[in-house]
Formats: C-alpha cells, sequence, structure tokens
C-alpha cells in the first residue's frame, strides 16, 4: 500500500503563560543563512555591540555566500556597516583584542564561495577599519576557533579545530607573543562537526581544553588539562558525542567550573549531559531536563541578572529543530522559558548585550523547518537591575541536588494521513500518557511500536514522534500534556491515545 503520510512538523505549540514575550525580534540589516560564521565584535566609542554574520544560503537554486556587519543604532534598530570582513561558512569567528589596543579584532575560518577554506586575523585599526594581518593559519572548517590567554602572558592566544583541505584532523594553540603567533601541537585530536573550548576547571589559573566531536573515525569528548602549558587527557571516561558542542561554565555557583555537552551518541541518538566538576578532581554526571539536541550550538550567560548561568542551545532533535533558553532555577534544575526563538539548524545562537543596557539580547542563524534562512537579533525586554558588586569573600551555594533524575515523560506524534491507508487525509495526533523514563528512548520505543500496531502503515523509518521536556513530577508532566492536546485540538487535529 503506498503511503501517504505528511507528518507534520510544521505546528507551533502556543505557550500559554501569562508572561509577556520576553525576546523581542529586533529589525536587523542582515541576510538570513545558514552555516553561520558568526560573533559579537567591541570596537568603537559606542558602548555597543556590532553583530558580523556570514554563511550560506540558496536563492533560486543559487548558492550564495554573504557577509554583513550591523551596528545598533537606535530604538531596537540596526543598520548595515561597510568591513572588508569576508563572506564565509561552515565555520566559526571569534573576536578578541589580541594587541591590547582596546578594541576587538577578529579570527575567522571556513570556505569561501570558491571553496577555498581560509583562516585569517582581521585587526581593528579604529571604527570599522579593519586589516588582514597576513599570519600563516593552517586554514580548516567544519570546526571551531576561540581566543583565550592559556600561558598567562597577558595577552591572547588562539585554540582552533577542525577540518583541513585534505580532510586530516587538527587541533592547534597559535601561541601569541607581542602579537606574532607561532603554531604549537598541543597534542589532542582534531575533530569536526563539534567544537574545542577553553575553561580552567580544576582552580590553577590557567586554561584547560574540553573538545567533542567526530574524530574522523567515532564520536569523542574529552577534556585536557593544562599543566604548566603542556596538555594531558583527564582519565575520565565522559559520553563520546559526534554533530556536538560543549560549553564550560559553573552552572552551580560553588566555584568550580562545571561543562555541558550535547550531541549524537555512537546509535545516532541525540543526548545532552551536564558535568558536574567535584572539586577540581573528577566529574560526575548529571541528568536534566534538557532537551537533546545534535548538531547545535551550546551558550551560556545569566540572561536574567541572577547570579546563575542559563542556557542558549539551538540544534535537532530527531523531528525537527529547536531554538531553547532555559532558565536557572538552582541545583542543576533548568526549566524552558519559550523565548519564541525560531528554531533552527545548521545553525548558531549568541549571547551579547548589544545595547549595553545590562541584559543580554541573542544573535542567531540558521536554517528553519520551512527552510527559512534566518538572521536576525533578539532583544531581551526583562530589563533587569543592575548588579551590585560585593566584597564579601562568603559565597552562598546551593547544596547539590540529589534530584538528577529519572524524569516523567510524554510521547507524541501528528501527520495530515488516512490511518486507514485511503485518501481521506485529515489531521490526526497520536499522545502517550506520562511515564517515568529509566532508561534512554524506551518510551520512544514503546511508543512506536504501539502506533506501528495502531496504524500499520506508519514506516518504521519514520521517526515522526516526539517526545516532551523532562519533567520532576507526573504532575507538571500531565499538565503540559494537557496543554499539548488542547492546542492540537485548537488546530482541529484528532486526538488518538496510545496508553500503556
Amino acid at each position: 500500500m503506498k503511503r501517504k503520510f505528511l507528518i507534520l512538523l510544521l505546528l507551533i505549540i502556543v505557550y500559554s503563560g501569562s508572561w509577556a514575550q520576553l525576546f523581542n525580534k529586533a529589525q536587523t540589516d542582515f541576510t538570513g543563512v545558514m552555516q553561520p560564521v558568526t560573533t559579537w565584535i567591541d570596537y568603537g566609542n559606542d558602548n555597543n555591540l556590532k553583530a558580523y554574520l556570514a554563511g550560506d544560503y540558496y536563492q533560486n537554486d543559487n548558492h550564495r555566500v554573504v557577509a554583513r556587519t550591523n551596528t545598533y543604532y537606535n530604538k531596537n534598530r540596526f543598520k548595515n556597516i561597510s568591513t572588508i570582513l569576508p563572506a564565509l561558512y561552515r565555520g566559526d569567528a571569534d573576536a578578541g583584542d589580541y594587541d591590547a589596543d582596546g578594541d576587538d579584532d577578529i579570527i575567522v575560518t571556513g570556505l569561501t564561495a570558491d571553496n577555498n577554506l581560509i583562516m585569517r586575523l582581521y585587526r581593528n585599526d579604529g571604527g570599522q577599519r579593519f586589516t588582514n594581518i597576513k599570519e600563516i593559519f593552517v586554514p580548516i572548517t567544519d570546526g571551531s576557533v576561540e581566543w583565550g590567554d592559556y600561558d598567562n602572558d597577558e595577552d591572547l592566544d588562539i585554540l582552533a579545530t577542525g577540518k583541513q583541505f585534505n580532510n586530516q584532523l587538527s587541533t592547534y594553540i597559535y601561541r601569541n607573543d607581542r602579537g606574532i603567533f607561532t603554531q604549537t601541537e598541543p597534542g589532542i585530536p582534531g575533530i569536526y562537526n563539534g567544537n574545542a573550548t577553553w575553561g580552567d576547571f580544576d582552580n590553577d589559573k590557567d586554561l584547560d581544553i574540553l573538545v567533542t566531536g567526530n574524530n574522523g573515525s567515532k564520536p569523542f569528548t574529552a577534556v585536557y588539562a593544562n599543566s604548566n602549558g603542556k596538555y594531558g587527557r583527564v582519565v575520565q571516561q565522559l559520553i563520546p558525542l559526534k554533530n556536538s558542542a560543549g560549553a564550560w561554565g559553573d552552572m552551580d555557583n560553588d566555584n568550580y567550573t562545571d561543562f555541558i555537552v550535547s550531541g549524537e551518541d555512537i546509535d545516532g541518538y541525540p543526548v545532552c549531559m551536564i558535568y558536574k566538576n567535584n572539586g577540581g578532581a573528577f566529574f560526575s554526571e548529571v541528568a536534566v531536563a534538557i532537551r537533546p539536541l545534535r548538531g547545535c550550538s551550546i551558550e551560556l550567560g545569566d540572561y536574567d541578572n541572577d547570579l546563575d548561568l542559563d542556557i542558549l542551545m539551538t540544534g535537532e532533535s530527531l523531528e525537527r529543530p529547536y531554538s531553547n533558553v532555559y532558565e536557572n532555577k538552582g541545583n542543576f534544575d533548568f526549566e524552558n522559558i519559550m523565548a519564541g526563538l525560531p528554531g533552527v539548524a545548521d545553525g548558531n545562537a549568541l549571547w551579547g548585550d548589544y545595547d549595553n543596557d545590562n541584559d543580554l539580547d541573542i544573535l542567531i542563524a540558521g536554517i528553519t523547518i520551512c527552510y527559512d534562512f534566518i538572521g536576525d537579533i533578539y532583544t531581551n525586554t526583562s530589563d533587569p537591575p543592575k548588579k551590585e558588586e560585593t566584597n564579601n569573600i562568603f559565597i552562598n551555594s546551593p547544596m547539590p541536588s540529589s534530584k538528577v533524575g529519572p524524569f516523567y515523560y510524554y510521547v507524541f506524534s501528528s501527520c495530515y494521513c488516512d490511518p486507514e491507508g485511503g485518501d481521506n487525509n485529515a489531521y490526526h495526533m497520536w499522545v502517550s500518557n506520562v511515564h517515568l523514563q529509566t532508561k534512554r528512548y524506551e518510551l520512544n520505543h514503546k511508543f512506536n511500536d504501539l502506533l506501528l500496531k495502531e496504524v500499520p502503515n506508519w514506516g518504521k523509518a519514520d521517526r515522526g514522534y516526539r517526545t516532551s521536556n523532562g519533567f520532576e513530577t507526573k504532575h507538571k508532566g500531565e499538565i503540559s500534556r494537557n496543554q499539548v492536546i488542547e492546542s492540537y485540538k485548537a488546530t482541529n487535529f484528532k486526538i488518538h491515545e496510545i496508553n500503556w
């Protein structure tokens, strides 16, 4: 029987809370792109961040590669400014003041429109004037680049990982000595479709490295400790991931740097894990109610000024792309605030306070499920009070929570179809009851098995089901389930319950 299912992945579930929209879309002069190369840049005397966004898109089946730099000029409006920063895609960018002259310079990697790999440093020479510095860097793509002072000599070095023109993978540190860069090999495997990032996990005042991605043969995640400028792998088994991203941050305010990773495991399933830092000696896994995403970006920042780190993520689940903001409630409890951002694949999202109003705004780019190319800035309207400086040497740190899962979930799926296999297509939605999940994906597999029995021509290859966020209590899960059902009913879906 010919299969006539069209999985509905376009439904937007409207959050029915009482809060107004927190992040509002600003007016920019960007072209929407996927596979972005992007960063905020701080230069000039206006105290406002500029946004550099490059990437690729398709117009009438023609491949385009573009770059624009936007500056804020009044009331949530941006205008384009002319710079020599290049048009790139499948790369990365980071801004930092490598020559200590008070304004940001920028390092970029990626592919040009002519499919040439580059890695270039652009020095800011005042205002919007940039100069391409003729340093010899190994060109890479599909990786990451980041500034950081790993040798504590008070100038910024470069950490770069990715794929070279011959598909060789590399991770290099470029040591900055008064503006002259020397390539060094830290003994860390190269990866692609992932990132390498600095962070001091052992509080010894030097930068260690977290790396995650595909190492050429398999998923890979590891931490490397800096000992007098030499790097050695921390002997601890971490979940290996590919198509992944990682970020450092003290998420429980105990003065030790934790980290979060999300990506695709060896079986192709999205996984998200936080690793709690236990006194700089070892990490322990913390199961969290955060939607796991692959092909993702992760940023930590305090968007609500409550002195803890919140999470900004983009990427794909098994069924569609998401862009989520999670508020840190303490003790590794993160709540999705339904920020209203467009879900993007092949994308990136960055925190940055572009208007200097003491709250973090969002720069986001990528491609939506409707094949719309996104390049937008969202303004944070929370207007929190300024953080008070304190000289108190005693810090109130919350006790670690023993509540790290398992969590309650429900599973649901939808289609425009005829469940009987005929031509009477209509909108249908199937939803499970709420269950405690003790093994990864056990509810998905159970749901799909029962769905196949009820709808025999629902293809096994279809991953059209969606798993809810995790909930600490069954009651919270049931409230969310009822809201989802009502939202589908409001758009004329016929509801089918699959309970066990």
